[in-house]
């Protein structure tokens, strides 16, 4: 066994370790600005508004009915007792139309920014007429139009008319209804058995994500900004939808076919998040199972897309520990593994340096000054071991493709395991090729010293 191959290559994977350990470092900072960026956003929207979902309008009968039940008292005797219940019930429209615009814009604090946005929304509903049926032992303690949001600070304007264009008086609160906020309007009991249509204008601020919830029968939501990365979220994509430059539109067409009818009201266990979605921080209320909306997502998050590098670092260490090897084994240039450290070391700094510049530049800059900085640096390093200008070129070039294609990787998401796949094969078939002749027992070994015998000759 070749003894000094095997130390070679021992020091090589102690060299690649290291080099990992500092790339996970990497990591973790990647990680650890991430979350600090999180904190900044929710900490600007703790001070506006966080994420809205709206429901409603609903009708909520408040209602008790007295109730006679038999117990035994101290004694053993059976007695009456009359108490009172909750027979309290919440009426969905037959139909609601609603229109809504986002007006976007960004807050910063520090070098981290958040979104926010105004909701101008107009809601146009119809309740059928009906007929109340109280029981004998019932009562009707009020009845109530409820609007839900899920935080009344994000309110702003609120207009509510009748079918007469009568403008009704609006309370805070939901009168004691499941719904957790909102605001409520109490309406007349007589009123109910004919068909009521309500007209609400309403201006919501929040910020990451705006949610509807299909609450009526029929329901019909169009929504439209002028932001032009939207993330369709919830059970429920657009019907219709137009994205551009210019912002996006769409619209939705639900049904109860789709709902479950009253099952809409239902609300989810937890809140799980998308890829890529805006996460309502805990201490906001649980939202509907069945509500959809829209987030206003970053197409280009920084740290996602340097999370992304990072996990290919290991492939550029191998590369580039196994390059120099070979440059090494062909040359027969033996190199001194602190040379292999410092190299090492310039490819993981790329993604340090990617890391802090697109917190101020954007990725693409970043990317490119990163991968430039470092190719000139390993280039310029490579003179010296390379021995000419031409051959520290091609070396710098070589790095240069390799970042080229790492960036490739990154912005084809759904072809970076077949990039990937290529890559790998066409380093492994480079480097049979190059070492097809080497003959791996001489690497290591003296010159054997040539005889007197064939010198005479």
């Amino acid at each position: 066994m070749n003894k000094t191959l095997v130390i070679k290559l021992l020091a090589l994977a102690s060299m690649a370790l290291i080099l990992i350990f500092a790339l996970l470092r990497i990591e973790w900072k990647v990680q650890e600005r991430k979350t600090t960026r999180d904190n900044a956003v929710s900490g600007i929207a703790r001070q506006y508004a966080e994420s809205q979902q709206q429901a409603g309008p609903l009708l909520w009968l408040h209602c008790s009915e007295t109730q006679t039940l038999a117990r035994l008292d101290e004694k053993n005797q059976p007695r009456l007792e009359q108490v009172q219940s909750d027979c309290s019930r919440t009426l969905r429209p037959a139909q609601l139309v609603a229109k809504g615009r986002l007006d976007v814009e960004e807050r910063q604090r520090g070098i981290y920014k958040a979104r926010l946005y105004l909701a101008r929304l107009r809601l146009e509903s119809r309740f059928e007429g009906f007929a109340l049926d109280l029981k004998p032992n019932q009562t009707l303690k009020g009845a109530y139009w409820i609007f839900s949001v899920s935080d009344p600070r994000g309110l702003k304007r609120i207009t509510v008319r009748d079918e007469h264009g009568k403008a009704m008086t609006v309370e805070p609160g939901t009168a004691g209804s499941p719904m957790e906020s909102g605001f409520h309007i109490a309406v007349s009991p007589e009123s109910l058995g004919s068909p009521q249509t309500l007209t609400a204008d309403i201006e919501l601020a929040g910020s990451g994500r705006f949610d509807w919830l299909p609450v009526a029968r029929q329901n019909d939501f169009s929504l439209a900004s002028r932001w032009p990365h939207p993330g369709f979220s919830g059970n429920y994509l657009p019907e219709t939808r137009t994205i551009s430059d210019q912002g996006f539109e769409a619209r939705w067409r639900i049904n109860d076919f789709a709902t479950g009818g009253d099952a809409v009201l239902n609300r989810a266990h937890a809140a799980v998040a998308e890829a890529g979605e805006y996460v309502a921080p805990a201490n906001q209320p649980t939202g509907f199972r069945h509500a959809f909306g829209v987030s206003l997502i970053d197409p280009v998050d920084a740290y996602v897309q340097s999370d992304r590098a990072v996990r290919y670092g290991f492939l550029f260490i191998l590369l580039t520990l196994g390059g120099f090897f070979l440059f090494e084994l062909l040359k027969r240039k033996p190199l001194h593994p602190l040379q292999y450290l410092l190299i090492g070391f310039a490819v993981v700094v790329f993604f340090l340096l990617l890391l802090a510049l697109s917190e101020h530049i954007g990725f693409l800059a970043a990317y490119l000054a990163a991968a430039a900085a470092c190719t000139v640096l390993i280039a310029a390093y490579g003179r010296t071991l390379l021995g000419s200008w031409q051959a520290s070129g091609i070396l710098g070039t070589g790095y240069g493709l390799l970042y080229a294609g790492l960036y490739q990787l990154l912005t084809s998401e759904d072809h970076a395991l077949l990039m990937g796949a290529w890559l790998t094969f066409g380093v492994l078939a480079l480097t049979m090729y190059l070492t097809r002749r080497l003959n791996w027992q001489e690497i290591g070994q003296a010159p054997q010293p040539v005889s007197a015998g064939l010198r005479s000759e």
